[in-house]
């Protein structure tokens, strides 16, 4: 079993995923289910798109050592990671309000691959070897897929926050981040064709959320849904520290509700990423499309009414439950991905 990154020819629907300084892609994937990890038996198996400089840390990812008091926040991007991440740092640490504004929340939490993304213009440390050095219990966060974790993280089984979001939302701040961030250059019509088209950093979509949902009754794994947070905060944050075998009283919940709400966690500068932005303006010398974006965008569920089209709803409506149909999904999992047309 090994992890391998196929090249993608270029075509005219890679060219429309490119961003700045990226636009050469592979495709990560293993060369066999791994028979030793029972719960790979899960798994669809699928092929993720990643830029072609993830070729320089695929052993590394793959062979990285992994411990079992380590907690680790998964997502697809976009769906609430930085918001989860602040929550369990938090209950992991005793609720030290003190040291959460203090400290950014990337230094406190390492972004394993974030190297692999990102422009060759943009210089930042190397953040494998950051979590490596880190001493225990370590918060880490990934936007790899189950097959593409790695592979020592089902031996040691730490623990696994996965958090899922509807696909249209996701898409939607996702183009944002991109446009803001990478300096992606291409229609809104553009993104959300490669997103459709599997051609997005990350995609497949589907794929990636069905992995662990098909896995969230693992010990070590818990499930958990933007929506929900956004819905009911407070029962999402007592599940998580449950599963995290903290205590917390009412009262801290509540306070930790508070500190977490959007009104308060966009103006939080601990997590809002001001600096990096200002940085990558520097380094590209070039103002950010939106001078009004925050890394913390608009924590809302089913925002994307206010800029998708009924034809691009359509469209992404048709293809999850084509998806939903390929790998038989439950109803469950079915309206998670189509959450916000319930609204």
């Amino acid at each position: 079993m090994s992890i391998i990154c196929e090249d993608i020819p270029h075509s005219d629907l890679v060219a429309k995923g490119a961003y700045h300084g990226v636009d050469k892609f592979v495709w990560v994937k293993r060369t066999e289910r791994p028979k030793d990890i029972k719960v790979a038996e899960k798994w669809c198996m699928e092929p993720l798109f990643m830029p072609i400089f993830y070729k320089e840390i695929a052993q590394r990812i793959e062979d990285f050592e992994v411990r079992s008091d380590d907690v680790w926040v998964v997502t697809y991007a976009k769906c609430g990671t930085t918001w989860t991440q602040e929550m369990v740092w938090l209950l992991m640490n005793d609720c030290d309000y003190k040291a959460a504004e203090e400290t950014k929340l990337q230094v406190r939490f390492p972004f394993i691959e974030f190297g692999s993304i990102l422009s060759r213009d943009l210089k930042f440390g190397d953040e494998i070897a950051r979590s490596e050095a880190m001493p225990s219990p370590r918060t880490i966060k990934t936007h790899l897929s189950a097959p593409c974790l790695p592979r020592k993280i089902w031996s040691a089984k730490p623990k696994i926050i996965y958090v899922a979001r509807n696909a249209k939302d996701t898409a939607v701040s996702f183009y944002h981040h991109s446009v803001n961030l990478h300096h992606y250059t291409g229609t809104f019509d553009d993104f959300m064709e490669t997103f459709l088209k599997d051609h997005v950093i990350y995609t497949p979509f589907h794929s990636h959320i069905i992995d662990f949902w098909r896995m969230r009754n693992e010990e070590n794994i818990l499930f958990l849904t933007y929506e929900d947070m956004k819905r009911d905060h407070p029962s999402v944050i007592r599940k998580t520290a449950k599963f995290l075998g903290k205590s917390i009283s009412d009262e801290a919940v509540q306070k930790l509700a508070d500190y977490l709400s959007f009104s308060n966690f966009s103006k939080n500068t601990a997590v809002n990423m001001d600096k990096i932005l200002k940085n990558i303006e520097e380094v590209f010398d070039h103002k950010m499309p939106d001078q009004k974006y925050n890394f913390v965008r608009r924590g809302v569920a089913g925002g994307f009414r206010d800029e998708m089209s009924p034809e691009w709803i359509d469209k992404f409506n048709r293809w999850t439950k084509e998806e939903c149909k390929k790998w038989k999904c439950d109803d469950e999992l079915k309206n998670i991905f189509l959450f916000s047309d319930k609204q």
